[in-house]
Parts: structure tokens; sequence; C-alpha cells
């Protein structure tokens, strides 16, 4: 009897439920060397609720839309796609529903043939090898974005992985603290050559992918010329953000992207045959967009997400001012083509600068918010923030100097902004405006006002005064090097609409493809009764062209099928030229000597900066 009451008040306790298992996250990529234009990936979670969202990150620049090439996403157990299985809310975006929070997500993605110039940002899955841009295979849950995960690989036999992920207990098996580093961590495999050197407490790995055709290249100069490169980036922030870094480098591919922990660039191992450094000033960019727009970035720049990146009026720094720096650190490393001195570059800048229409009309911040746009709805979206950036560079750098005696530079800046960044904190107009003024001990209200937020004509006067320098300029017919004049050629498209018909941007007023009554929007179906249906093609013809040519160009306008004949003429172009200052002083002698190469980062009291965030 007292055993029947014990039970049956044992049985009307509220027992607390189960504690939910800690929630795992487990992805598995698979390439199938007998299907190489696909790659399965299954993801096993446990511990998550009954209900979760998948995602596909969306980059705020280099974006393959691969969510288009995504099919046959299941779970493991679910009687179809419907209801219980996988419901698709968006285009980077799935709602799935877990059977007791466990069980494995399955999905396959398509990898596209690389249609003209292999990008090395996108994905590529070749016999000897592939690129896997992590974003394109691996969905990650938002809900849980903070939660570590493991990555195992199953690759043909032989190939090697090289990868910033950390290893986890086996060859193919990788960790990250976080569905973000997951993220942001490339991984190359196949047939690579690797190198490595170590730079203040980092190990550099240098993985080369080549093409079975590959060209021979002296190796020993080009892995030199990335270990000083390393070298004068590290003068000016004192560390690298991890402990191991990677070099990516896709043989026979172009472009590049920067991560926290690796950079992806194409080369060409032909170019490289003849010149070791022919890549020098893409590296250096990319390598410094590492500081300069990974971890130094606009407010909101580079978060983790499935939807459209937030606009930014920051990109002026984070890109143009990483081009200063792309020809700063090449002198610095001695690494430059003594043929062209610094002097060179800044006149050719100011050359392109002063010929370009949009250089008193589109302010740098309002190119900046302007990315992406079509230059036809959007006159802003001119790309100018590259220049428009670099000279400002030179100006704030010239203008810092001179307020602090030459104690302080643009470097200092660079480094009090590293420090700022502590914990992915971004920078505002506002808190850069204020952190540079911080530096300088001065106001740059007006520089900024003026030729950030505003569209007035960089000013470069102060660069040129600090070093003795008068700047002069004028107009010349544009000719070539035996002094032949040089057709007019400048006639553009619209980059963000590649399909047949390109849309034509013709913002010069003065060309001889606006007087012939183009105009921007024009969709572009022949020229000189040769079909035209890339910017290749285009390009292909016009270079063709000579002065004296008339040529016929058939375009679309509105729905009405159009003819235009075009004059090919010469056109005239600015020149710079430098002159002495008739009272040039000893000192302004000095510091155009250590302007010349690049400037010194390693200054005495260069320790109270390199703290490190």
């Amino acid at each position: 009897m007292r055993t029947v009451v014990l039970c049956s008040m044992l049985a009307g306790v509220a027992w607390p439920p189960s504690p939910r298992p800690r929630l795992s996250i487990e992805y598995s990529l698979r390439i199938d060397p007998s299907h190489l234009d696909a790659v399965d990936v299954a993801i096993h979670i446990d511990g998550a609720p009954d209900t979760l969202r998948l995602a596909m990150k969306v980059h705020p620049e280099y974006d393959a839309k691969y969510w288009r090439y995504l099919d046959s996403i299941r779970v493991d157990g679910a009687a179809s796609n419907r209801g219980t299985g996988v419901t698709r809310d968006d285009s980077t975006l799935w709602r799935i529903t877990l059977p007791h929070g466990s069980g494995t997500v399955r999905y396959r993605v398509h990898v596209q043939p690389a249609n003209g110039m292999v990008r090395a940002w996108r994905p590529l899955v070749r016999a000897t090898g592939a690129m896997i841009n992590s974003p394109d295979f691996l969905l990650y849950l938002p809900d849980f974005a903070s939660a570590p995960v493991v990555l195992n690989l199953d690759v043909p036999r032989g190939w090697r992985i090289a990868t910033s992920l950390e290893p986890h207990g086996a060859p193919t098996r990788f960790a990250a603290p976080s569905a973000a580093v997951l993220l942001d961590a490339p991984i190359m495999l196949g047939d690579l050559h690797e190198w490595s050197f170590e730079q203040r407490h980092t190990r550099f790995h240098i993985a080369y992918w080549p093409l079975p055709d590959a060209a021979p290249f002296d190796t020993a100069s080009f892995v030199d010329e990335l270990r000083r490169l390393t070298q004068a980036t590290m003068d000016i922030f004192g560390r690298a953000l991890s402990k191991d870094y990677w070099f990516l480098i896709e043989d026979g591919a172009g472009d590049a992207l920067e991560h926290q922990a690796s950079l992806t660039i194409g080369l060409r191992s032909a170019d490289l045959q003849q010149n070791p450094r022919a890549s020098l000033t893409e590296l250096a960019h990319e390598f410094f967009h590492t500081w300069n727009l990974v971890a130094i970035h606009p407010d909101g720049y580079g978060e983790l997400s499935h939807e459209r990146p937030q606009r930014t009026t920051g990109l002026w720094w984070g890109e143009g001012v990483t081009l200063y720096y792309a020809d700063v650190l090449a002198r610095r490393a001695g690494l430059a083509d003594s043929n062209r001195s610094r002097l060179d570059h800044l006149t050719d800048i100011l050359r392109s600068y002063y010929a370009a229409t949009w250089s008193t009309r589109v302010s740098p911040e309002r190119a900046s918010l302007a990315f992406g746009d079509s230059p036809v709805a959007n006159p802003d979206a001119t790309g100018s923030y590259y220049l428009q950036g670099e000279l400002l560079g030179d100006e704030i750098d010239a203008l810092v100097r001179d307020a602090t005696h030459d104690r302080r530079g643009i470097d200092d800046i660079m480094r009090a902004l590293f420090r700022h960044s502590a914990g992915g904190r971004g920078f505002t107009s506002a808190s850069l405006e204020a952190l540079t003024d911080s530096v300088c001990g001065c106001r740059l209200d007006r520089l900024f006002a003026t030729q950030v937020r505003g569209s007035a004509l960089i000013d470069a006067d102060p660069v040129f005064a600090r070093l003795g320098l008068r700047e002069s300029v004028d107009t010349l017919p544009a000719v070539d090097s035996a002094g032949a004049p040089l057709p007019d050629l400048r006639l553009g498209v619209d980059f963000t609409r590649p399909n047949s018909p390109l849309q034509l941007v013709v913002n010069n007023p003065l060309s001889a493809w606006s007087m012939a009554g183009l105009r921007t929007g024009d969709g572009l179906v022949a020229l000189g009764g040769r079909s035209i249906a890339s910017f290749s093609e285009l390009q292909r013809v016009l270079h063709e062209l000579r002065v004296g040519d008339s040529v016929v160009v058939d375009i679309e306008r509105g729905a009405a099928p159009l003819q235009v004949r075009a004059a090919v003429v010469g056109y005239t172009r600015p020149r710079v030229r430098f002159t002495d200052l008739p009272d040039v002083t000893a000192e302004q002698r000095a510091r155009r000597a250590r302007w010349l190469v690049g400037g010194d980062a390693r200054r005495r009291d260069r320790a109270r900066y390199l703290t490190a965030p």
C-alpha cells in the first residue's frame, strides 16, 4: 500500500524537461572525380530547434549568386521537400524542419564553367584541383552563427589542401569557431606547390595551383617578393590578424579576393616567367586589404548576412587609400621598377583625374554609395572612389606631416584605425574624420567637407609644396610613342548589365561618340558591320580603328533600331609636369628623397603606435 502511494505521488510531480543536447554542426563536402561539375554537401545538425533557417552568405562586392545553382536540398528522413522537410523562404534563405532537432541536410551545388576569364574568387573544379569559395557551397545557420563548426573534405586521392581553417584531428578535417570564420576561408585543392616563411610571429604559406602547361618561373624571387611585401606591411601594423596566413595563387586566373587569414589571387605563370614582379601591384593591393577593408572597414561592411549589404560612404578609403599603399609598399620593400619613380606614378594619376568628367561632379562618398549600381540608372556610379581615394591618401599624408613637423603621417592614421577596429568595430564618415584629426592634432574639416563629402577638385598642392615642387597642367593632342595621333576610343559599357545588347556609357560630351549622337543607355548591336555581344569584342573592333576612319554604329534606343555614323578623330588629354620651386630648400629636397622611396614607416617613435587591437 505504501509503495502504491509513493508511486502515485511521484507520478504527480512535474519533472523539468531533459536538457537539449549541445548544438553540433558538422559539414561534409564531397568532390567526385568522375563528376567534376557538381559538389555534394551534407550538414549534420544535432541539438537544434525542430525548425531552423539555413542561408547563403552574400558578399558585399564579389557575390557569384550561387544560390541559382544549388538544388536537391533535402533532410534525411523527411517524406518530401515540402512541409516537414525544406521550404525556400527567399533566394538565399531556406527553412528546415528537423525531427527532434537532429538530422542531416543534403544538397548539391553545380559548379559553373568559366566562360571567358577565370576569376580567382569564383568556384572552379578541374581534374587537377579545385577552388572552393566557401560561401558558394556552405550554407550557414543565421540564428546560430556564433556556434563552432567542423568541416570534413572528401576529395580525390592525392589532392593537397590549402586553407586558413584550423586542422581538427585529421588531414581532411577542419574546425572554425563560428560561421563567419568558416565562410571567410576559401579552400584550394589539388596538385599544389607550397612554400612558407615566418614574419612577426605569423607563418605565411604560399600555395600555388599551376595549370597543366604552366610556364616555369623563378619561384625563389617570387617568394622573396611576398616576404618583403609582408615585412613592409608589418612595419605599419606590427602584426597580422592570425598566426597563419595563406596566399592561394591560381595560375591562369584573374582578379583576387582578400580575407582575414588568406588571399585568393589569380596570376599567370607565363607573365611571372617574364618578370617575377609582374603582379606586384595587385599582390600589394590585395594583401593590404587584409588590414584596410577586412580589419579596418566601413561600419556594417562585410558583416555576415544573407541579405543585400548596406551601402557605405567609405569605399574611397577602403579601396582608394589601399591603392595608395600598393605603390608605397612596393617602394618601401625595394621592389618597385627603378625606371618609374613615384613622381611618374603620381603624374599618371593626376593626368587621369584631370581628364575625368566626374572629377568635380561626383564626390568620393557619393561614388562609394553608388557601388554596384548601373551608370545608366545612377550617374554617380563612376567607380571614381579608387582614383579619388589614392589622391586623398597623398594629400592627407602631406597635411598631417606638415602639421606634426613630419612626426606623423597616414601610417599613424592606419595604426589608429587598426586599434579602433578591435572587436570588429567599423568606422563612419564622422569617426574617420575625428580620428584623422586626433592623429594630426589639427582640423581637416575643410578637406572632408569639400573633397570627401563634396565634389571640389582634390588639392594636391600640399604634396608638391612640401617637396619643393610646382605643378603645371596644360593639354596636348593624344599621340602614341611614335608621335602619331591616337583615335578617340572613349566609349564605355555598363558592366552591371553584361548581357547582349551591351548598354553603352558615353560620359564625355566632347568624345567622338557623343558628338556623333550616341547616348548613355543605348543598346549596342553592331560596330562597323560586326555584331558585338561582349566587351572584349567591342575592344577588338575599337582598337582596329584609326584616325580618319568613319564607322557605322547599330544601336537600339528604346525599342527602335537606329544607325549612327561616327567620325573617328583624335583627342586631347591633360599634360602634367613638375619643376623645382625657385627657392627650394635643402629640407624640401630631403623630404622629396624620402617620399620617392615611399616614406619610412620605421621611425624611432613607431613603437607607440604598434599596440595591436
